[in-house]
């Protein structure tokens, strides 16, 4: 491994490496044993990776949304009974909220199922003699829980004053943090459903002049050193510089500038913009993952 980069919040590795030492499958090994999951990325910013990714994020987000509402669910009537009884004590609340096994009974699923993807990680890391914040998590939670446990099955086994359980700090602190990971990845849903925006942009073909004649070509097909074609209210398909004829130009979806830009022969024209007024041809100079817009999906 010559270089690797990491970026938590683009959830993106980037890494350079001697295939004649190690595989991209050995790569991906190592990292899913230290607790993460990953995907190749075939084909970076392209319409079908951003599809697949936007997927993957609405199944994690339904995943943490049943996880969100199982622990709220559960949690619920045991926060409240422990919060009501200790500030307030009020002789209406019924006893059997306050039950130990009626409260082990309903944090036993939070605990287990809501809160696993926080202990399996937590436990991998560990294995790996590091730490982070699932590790914290798992290790509070799992001694409030055991301890909570022991008082409810062997009371006897510790002094009377000792005997308190803590089902309500186990609910509260996974569906919270877990809830905050739902947010995280709405957020980050949001990103994706941009960048699959700024996707649609670009131009699905372009008219390249081949062999003297103009034929119409898939936008993957085009190379840099191709004469482009660009005729009035066409999209530019790639960056390049113009050789021939002059227009303006509406390039406020890349640049942000609203009036048209005019552009005439050794002006530079960026993909995804739109013709306005006249005709021109055009030299690609950048195609594919070099072009503008490219860059900024990526």
């Amino acid at each position: 491994m010559d270089d690797v980069k990491v970026n938590f919040g683009a959830e993106r590795v980037t890494a350079r490496y001697d295939p004649e030492q190690i595989s991209p499958e050995q790569i991906q090994q190592i990292i899913e044993n230290t607790g993460y999951k990953i995907r190749h990325r075939s084909e970076p910013g392209s319409q079908e990776t951003e599809d697949r990714e936007a997927a993957d994020r609405r199944a994690e987000q339904r995943d943490l949304t049943r996880r969100v509402l199982v622990g709220a669910i559960l949690s619920a009537p045991v926060i409240f009974a422990v919060m009501t009884s200790e500030f307030f004590n009020p002789a209406w609340l019924p006893p059997f909220l306050l039950n130990r096994w009626l409260q082990l009974i309903l944090i036993t699923p939070v605990m287990l199922y809501a809160g696993w993807p926080i202990h399996r990680t937590g436990w991998l890391t560990l294995r790996h003699r590091t730490a982070d914040m699932n590790t914290l998590i798992t290790i509070g939670t799992i001694a409030a829980f055991g301890y909570s446990l022991v008082v409810t099955v062997v009371p006897g086994v510790l002094p009377e004053g000792l005997r308190q359980v803590y089902y309500e700090a186990v609910g509260v602190i996974i569906t919270l943090i877990l809830l905050g990971r739902l947010l995280e990845a709405i957020a980050k849903g949001g990103t994706s459903e941009a960048i699959r925006k700024l996707i649609g942009l670009q131009a699905k073909t372009a008219r390249v002049v081949r062999d003297g004649a103009e034929v119409d070509v898939p936008i993957e097909d085009v190379q840099a050193g191709d004469i482009v074609v660009v005729r009035p209210g066409e999209k530019v398909p790639v960056d390049g510089e113009i050789v021939e004829g002059h227009s303006t130009l509406d390039e406020s979806m890349v640049t942000g500038e609203s009036l048209p830009v005019s552009k005439g022969e050794g002006d530079t024209v960026i993909g995804a913009t739109i013709n306005q007024t006249g005709a021109f041809r055009f030299k690609a100079t950048k195609v594919g993952k070099d072009t503008m817009l490219s860059q900024i999906i990526q």
